[in-house]
């Protein structure tokens, strides 16, 4: 066989070997539909950290991203509406809005805004409407939180403009039988220290959260991903070296008939005369 032969012989069989089955139609969208939901998703959870780290300063320190907070419930003075441990989710609504649904509830009693807010204990006003309401926390024994507790009374100070102490919301826990909120026990404060009113919330959100916040939860969540990363590279190594190893005996086979169907005719012609004219010649020296 001449090397020229030889040549197109090895590098139709090259080709052969580097061509992949392409993916399908429906798995190539699949793979478009994931890649654009993952970007969204990013997308929008950065642009959250970065709203929530600019107006960190004005919610006491809370993140509170696109008007959107999150907090777990520490103590049971709003139990059995809230349990303790569990995540709420708030929404910092409009403070015409709010007064506008604090109207209605003043006629409907299923209507219920639980607020959260952050307590700095710097408000001193009694409530006018709820007379039971008649012993403010001790401000001496508390320190300076976020509490989320039902909104019973606003009082509002035409005098002063709004975010300078306008509108004053008097809050109180519903678990009246517990330590947590004991009978007459209120919070006041202003819209300065207005955090949000409550939306959703969920056991099982807060568990999620305190367990990520734990030791074992944050290095659970490293782990993952440096897992994946180390089992995605072992199978790649494995797959080329797979191939590799396909690529060795395939090299061993060139003279095989298969290889042979993989030729121009013209070569195929050339190498039968080839062949034709070494039998020949071998035929002649044995004569």
């Amino acid at each position: 066989m001449s090397e020229e032969v030889k040549v197109n012989l090895e590098e139709t069989q090259d080709k052969k070997k580097k061509v992949k089955k392409p993916k399908s139609k429906a798995r190539r969208i699949i793979e478009w539909v994931l890649t654009g939901i993952f970007i969204a998703l990013f997308g929008v959870f950065a642009a959250g950290q970065i709203d929530g780290m600019i107006h960190k300063k004005d919610n006491y320190g809370q993140t509170i991203s696109f008007g959107f907070g999150s907090f777990v419930i520490l103590t049971d003075s709003m139990e059995p509406d809230y349990m303790t441990d569990s995540a709420i989710i708030t929404y910092k609504e409009g403070l015409e809005s709010v007064y506008d649904r604090y109207q209605k509830s003043l006629t409907d009693e299923t209507i219920h805004i639980d607020m959260t807010f952050f307590d700095i204990y710097d408000v001193d006003v009694k409530p006018i409407n709820h007379p039971e309401l008649n012993q403010q926390t001790n401000h001496s024994l508390l320190t300076r939180n976020v509490m989320t507790h039902r909104l019973r009374e606003i009082q509002v100070d035409e005098s002063k403009p709004v975010g300078e102490g306008r509108y004053t919301f008097i809050v109180s826990g519903i678990n009246t039988s517990e330590h947590q909120a004991q009978a007459g026990q209120y919070q006041a404060f202003t819209e300065k220290q207005y955090l949000g009113v409550v939306q959703a919330n969920s056991k099982v959100l807060g568990g999620f959260y305190r367990f990520i916040s734990s030791p074992w939860g944050l290095l659970v969540f490293l782990l993952i991903p440096a897992f994946y990363l180390v089992i995605t590279s072992v199978l790649d190594i494995f797959s080329a070296m797979k191939d590799n190893e396909e690529g060795d005996s395939g090299g061993d086979n060139n003279n095989t008939p298969s290889s042979l169907d993989d030729l121009s005719k013209e070569d195929r012609e050339r190498l039968k005369k080839e062949m034709l004219e070494e039998m020949l010649n071998k035929k002649g020296e044995q004569s």
